[in-house]
């Protein structure tokens, strides 16, 4: 008995510390700069970043990053807004999820069902085409001595049409440039062989 009184006075004198502790921890000027950090942050995001734009013809994401220098911290914004937008526009989900309820007991007061539920999902985005988005806003905050970046990308249907049609464009022409140059060198082959002859 008295090991177990012994045992409660620790945990309450410890927890008493603890808590103590976290109150000083708190008051250190690290964590005030952290958490002053974190309220304007906080306070300068755009508008746009938690509430996104609407329109049934275009797709639209958003990326943050904080940086030291300027250009990275908008460059990894714009990464991590593409990669939202790939995920948007052809993201695969696959999940599972298991349940398993045990009842214990056999009667009505020793009677209990323990449940258990596992969740397991998997986000796959492969080699999505993103090109002909645009960015639609970029707003740069002073977060301490970094830059924080926040970044709209625009996606639409037409920019994407007309960016594709380009490309096959400018596959078929290097393919016909690779065909008469072939050409050229086959001609050259059989001038070669009929002055032989």
């Amino acid at each position: 008995m008295k090991l177990m009184k012994a045992n409660i006075t620790l945990f309450i004198t410890l927890s008493f510390l603890g808590a103590c502790s976290q109150k000083e921890l708190l008051k250190s000027p690290q964590i005030k700069y952290k958490v002053s950090n974190v309220k304007n942050t906080v306070s300068n995001i755009p508008a746009w970043y938690t509430k996104l734009p609407q329109d049934n013809n275009k797709v639209f994401s958003v990326g943050s990053a904080i940086s030291p220098d300027i250009q990275l911290s908008v460059d990894m914004a714009t990464l991590n807004a593409k990669y939202t937008l790939a995920d948007r526009i052809n993201g695969k989900l696959d999940g599972m999820m298991k349940t398993l309820v045990t009842n214990l007991g056999s009667n009505d007061i020793n009677d209990a069902v323990i449940s258990e539920i596992q969740k397991v999902s998997k986000n796959v985005i492969s080699s999505v085409d993103v090109a002909g988005y645009e960015p639609k806003e970029i707003k740069v905050n002073a977060s301490g001595t970094q830059y924080q970046a926040f970044v709209l990308l625009e996606y639409s249907d037409e920019i994407a049409k007309r960016v594709v049609m380009n490309r096959i464009m400018k596959n078929k022409l290097v393919y016909s440039n690779i065909n008469s140059t072939n050409a050229w060198k086959e001609k050259e082959k059989e001038d070669k062989s009929k002055k032989i002859n």
